[in-house]
């Protein structure tokens, strides 16, 4: 099976790699088309459209990446079409909330803000449908999908927002990535044209499991809010300290550098996540540390790697663009960088913990992480400034990796065999 894991992470990490150019090319393009204010327009809406998925999820993608599995496509669609369920129903209820708010208090309504409530719910139905298809071991297709909804869009926009100026603007930008969802969804059906749909269609909605669930998910949800609050606070810390230019800035440098994160989760921490959890529940406990020195070695090596070439890249970009005001910002870009690696580090810890059901200490430590990332954050850059910045990012990702390691130490120390959880 080791071929077949290789080329599995390599085929994820190309598919990862062409979806990254393109948003690398698209950061430059914002950047140098339509300035530093749009690049933080497009940077908070972006950490947005990231958190409604874990603000309207309950928690629950957490039991659907485990239960699945393993399992067989008819049970996954059904928990699938369960899940998409509440989603559908948490998502229209966030909208009419949402809006009746916008009413009472008159706030205008514009373009833009029905642009970034239409990708809220694309990509919240994306999310849901992109776990369960790692589960099922289809991360290739999974990642597929992901470069058709993140990047096939991104040479076409830019083509027209170089050539015609009347298409330079975040809303074409926002409109574009709202399109690549037509040619998502065909390859979807694609994708899943074997599997029984007949049965899943005629199957109970899973009513028990989405009772159980959402009794006991809440420590998960709170984690899952406060995972995304990790990756994305500090951009509006940014915004509320420095204002709206420094923290496009900020998002443009965060993109770059989130790239080297996004590739280490596709090519190794996603793959591992059903090898850590079969070395665990059908092996013996020197199986699972193994399997678990392996994939953090293979993390660490991989980021570093990585990071000498992203920035080796972005250099070139830099210069080659006679972009000054980013490039004198080349220290906040290395601890930028160097975060990203230690973040890349602790997602593989974070998958181990998983991988033993030590659902409370992942939680917990992701609860006070994001306390400990915006307290940081604040305290550096009223020091330090925009410099501040990547200090807190890098002390934050330090201490909570720490943290992760100290657990999944002691708990792999105790371990005593396959049933151990």
């Amino acid at each position: 099976m080791r071929p077949l894991g290789a080329a599995k992470s390599i085929s994820n990490l190309g598919l990862r790699g062409f979806t990254l150019v393109f948003r690398f090319v698209l950061s430059f393009y914002i950047v140098k088309y339509l300035g530093l204010d749009a690049t933080g327009i497009y940077g908070l809406a972006v950490g947005v459209i990231s958190f409604v998925p874990a603000f309207v999820g309950w928690g629950l993608n957490y039991f659907v990446a485990r239960d699945l599995v393993g399992q067989t496509r008819e049970f996954a669609g059904v928990r699938v079409k369960s899940r998409l369920m509440v989603t559908t129903v948490s998502l229209g209820v966030v909208t009419i909330i949402g809006l009746g708010i916008t009413v009472v208090l008159g706030l205008d309504v514009k373009r833009i803000h029905l642009l970034i409530l239409m990708l809220l719910w694309l990509e919240t139905y994306a999310l849901d449908i992109h776990i369960p298809m790692i589960a099922q071991d289809m991360s290739i297709q999974a990642n597929i999908l992901v470069f058709f909804r993140s990047a096939l869009w991104v040479p076409l926009v830019i083509g027209a927002g170089v050539l015609l100026p009347e298409f330079r603007s975040i809303e074409w930008v926002f409109l574009g990535w709202i399109l690549s969802y037509i040619p998502t969804l065909f390859a979807l059906m694609y994708f899943i044209r074997q599997w029984p749909f007949n049965e899943i269609v005629r199957a109970p909605i899973h009513n028990e499991w989405l009772r159980s669930r959402l009794k006991t998910s809440w420590i998960i949800y709170v984690s899952d809010l406060c995972l995304v609050g990790l990756m994305y606070a500090d951009r509006y810390v940014v915004n509320l300290v420095l204002g709206l230019t420094l923290t496009g800035i900020y998002t443009f440098f965060w993109t770059l550098t989130n790239s080297l994160q996004t590739l280490i989760s596709t090519a190794v921490v996603q793959v591992a996540l059903p090898i850590l959890f079969r070395a665990h529940n059908e092996g013996t406990s020197t199986d699972w540390r193994k399997a678990m020195r392996e994939q953090f070695l293979k993390t660490a090596a991989m980021s570093m790697v990585l990071s000498f070439g992203i920035f080796a890249a972005c250099e070139i970009l830099i210069h080659l663009m006679d972009l000054h005001q980013i490039a004198d910002h080349r220290g906040l870009f290395i601890m930028m960088l160097l975060a990203a690696v230690v973040r890349s580090c602790s997602d593989i810890l974070s998958t181990g913990l998983t991988s033993l059901r030590k659902d409370r200490h992942y939680a917990l430590i992701n609860m006070v992480g994001v306390v400990l990332t915006v307290s940081v954050a604040y305290a550096m850059m009223m020091i330090f400034g925009l410099d501040g910045a990547g200090i807190a990012a890098l002390t934050s990702a330090l201490l909570i990796a720490t943290a992760k390691a100290v657990y999944l130490v002691k708990f792999a120390t105790t371990m005593k065999g396959p049933d151990h959880a």
